[in-house]
């Protein structure tokens, strides 16, 4: 079955590691970067960049978010602090020569994988009566170490409330966000921002939604400075709207990050009609984009949270795969997952909850994750209708206890410094390596297996090294796999405590099975559709009904063969076209019916 070679030192593996980890240019410039270690860091933690040309720096970011540089960049070395709210990503690092984008991603680990967010306060109220429709973002706009709670209102302008210390769950008074000619900043209505630096100049820039659907851009006049200067962004896709006459691309809410890892940062905007909008940049730190359209789930359907809903990116187990949360009209969140490494297709989850039951805020849910006190669980901030900001903090997993307040300020080095992780598809199987620079205290690996990218089962277990400060390379072949499949290292301690690495996927070394034929009876129905796969067994399968424009109306799930099966259930849905959809282990497919 699986052969499981003992790990032995190899002084050159790690020279080889470091150098695929090199970063790649995005444009001709006379930077060379060559590594960064170590390859998974916590939030909170230092990562040391080598290579030349590394002065006179702008921005170091991950996923458009900035990284802060420490000391001072000696040319051929530079610290960077990982963003507390940071995910899985590759670094782009911009100095006054141009910009590199590491090759490959720096992978965030996590305290906790947990769903659950207790409830702990209600940390910020509107300051005003103007101070309702709360939306809240998360940033260090002058770069002191203290978080700000950037809050858009439904009056169209920002307020800002900064901690009072550094790891602190305690806010001071707000202040109005100005113009660059001192005048407040005012959207119209409803803003609603998130923070990033598109450019790559080291100057934030708050990305805000407003009431007629356009999302405006407004960059700091300075660093550190709380003025900004305006520019256009998106437009809304429909037209003009107002909130007495909206439409789908109305109130808009944006969230960033880079989807496909393709060096280029994505923007998602949320909507009055509930979907969710696609822009990816025409070029690196580029300030204009390409619409891509509609997002849709794994089923092929549109995705749709519900009314006006409010997205925010991030990863909120360390797994490697982006996490979308999205907040609706009903005052709920609900949790997406990226399908795959890379991947522009997310599949939903779940609600997320608080002791057990699903969080509600009222209504008009707004999410906002950061690590507000840095004891490495994740804190969820929600507005509402009402301008209340309510907070939930993570719950720690079973294996990974909560830290004191303030752990994270000084990071202690990771057990295991993991420099890479790859994977490739052969004739005898997978075979998958990985290296570590330093170990401490670790008791061995677990090699890990899904299909789905969401289920993982552990496949095989390999020796670690315990304690050493020399390198160490590790092999394992996986030859039972016959499809696609991800894999992820679950490095386990001495005292129980583990972590994983981020997910390699490996495509198929066989041919799929090809989806079985779809036949609906009958094509033009009434009040009754009924389902078969000809000449296939039964099997597990999804139907879908999906309005001509892809939105579902049914879903359900049922056991499939070669006798037609009712659907259950099934609504009065008005007359029109609609796309059957049916999807199985073996793939999906999808049939035009007519409702009389």
């Amino acid at each position: 079955m699986f052969r499981l070679p003992t790990a032995v030192l190899l002084p050159t593996f790690r020279r080889l590691a470091l150098a695929s980890l090199g970063l790649l240019p995005i444009a001709a410039s006379a930077q060379t970067i060559t590594g960064f270690s170590p390859a998974q860091a916590a939030a909170g933690a230092t990562v040391t960049i080598t290579g030349t040309g590394l002065a006179n720096i702008k921005s170091a970011m991950i996923n458009g978010q900035p990284m802060k540089v420490t000391g001072t960049p000696l040319g051929v070395t530079m610290q960077v602090i990982v963003p507390v709210a940071a995910a899985t990503g590759r670094i782009r690092v911009t100095t006054n020569a141009g910009t590199v984008l590491s090759a490959n991603k720096l992978g965030i680990t996590r305290k906790s994988s947990s769903v659950s967010y207790g409830q702990s306060s209600t940390s910020v109220t509107g300051a005003s009566a103007t101070g309702n429709y709360s939306t809240p973002t998360m940033g260090d706009l002058d770069s002191d170490g203290r978080i700000e709670l950037i809050q858009g209102q439904g009056d169209g302008t920002i307020m800002v409330y900064e901690q009072t210390a550094a790891n602190s769950t305690a806010f001071g008074a707000g202040t109005l966000l100005k113009n660059a000619d001192g005048s407040t900043l005012d959207v119209g209505n409803f803003a609603k921002p998130t923070v990033a630096d598109l450019d790559s100049d080291g100057l934030l820039e708050l990305l805000v939604g407003e009431e007629t659907g356009n999302v405006l851009r407004y960059e700091q006049t300075a660093a550190g400075a709380q003025t900004f200067t305006r520019s256009n962004l998106f437009t809304n896709p429909f037209g003009t709207a107002t909130s007495g006459a909206p439409n789908g691309g109305s109130y808009p809410r944006p969230t960033v990050a880079d989807l496909d890892n393709n060096g280029l940062l994505d923007v998602l905007v949320g909507s009055n009609d509930g979907t969710l909008r696609r822009y990816e940049q025409t070029a690196a730190n580029a300030a204009t984009f390409t619409a891509l359209g509609q997002m849709r789930d794994n089923l092929g359907a549109i995705i749709d949270a519900g009314d006006v809903d409010k997205p925010l990116l991030t990863d909120y187990d360390g797994d490697g795969y982006l996490d979308m949360l999205l907040g609706n009209r009903a005052g709920n969140i609900i949790l997406y997952t990226q399908t795959a490494a890379n991947s522009a297709v997310f599949k939903k989850l779940d609600f997320l909850k608080s002791n057990g039951s699903t969080i509600s805020v009222g209504t008009y849910a707004a999410p906002s994750i950061t690590d507000i006190d840095g004891n490495g669980l994740l804190d969820l901030f929600v507005g509402n209708a009402n301008g209340t900001i309510y907070r939930f903090e993570q719950a720690a997993s079973a294996t990974q206890p909560t830290l004191a307040p303030g752990a994270l300020t000084n990071p202690s080095p990771l057990p295991v410094v993991l420099t890479a992780f790859t994977g490739q598809a052969g004739s005898a199987g997978n075979v998958l390596r990985w290296a570590t620079a330093s170990e401490t205290n670790s008791a061995h690996f677990e090699v890990e297996r899904s299909a789905d990218g969401q289920a993982f089962v552990k496949i095989g277990q390999l020796a670690a090294a315990g304690t050493s400060m020399a390198s160490h390379s590790y092999q394992f072949i996986d030859d039972a796999a016959t499809a696609t499949s991800y894999y992820r290292l679950r490095q386990v301690d001495l005292d129980g405590t583990s972590s994983y690495s981020p997910v390699v996927t490996l495509a198929a070394r066989l041919t799929a099975p090809a989806a079985a034929k779809l036949v609906a009876y009958p094509t033009v129905f009434t009040s009754e559709l009924s389902v078969a796969l000809p000449g296939a067994e039964n099997q597990a399968a999804t139907v879908a009904l999906l309005t001509a424009d892809g939105r579902p109306v049914y879903t359900h799930t049922m056991q499939l063969g070669t006798a037609p099966q009712a659907l259950a259930e099934l609504p009065t849905l008005a007359p029109g076209v609609y796309l059957l959809r049916v999807a199985t282990a073996t793939g999906a497919n999808t049939q035009r019916v007519v409702r009389n």
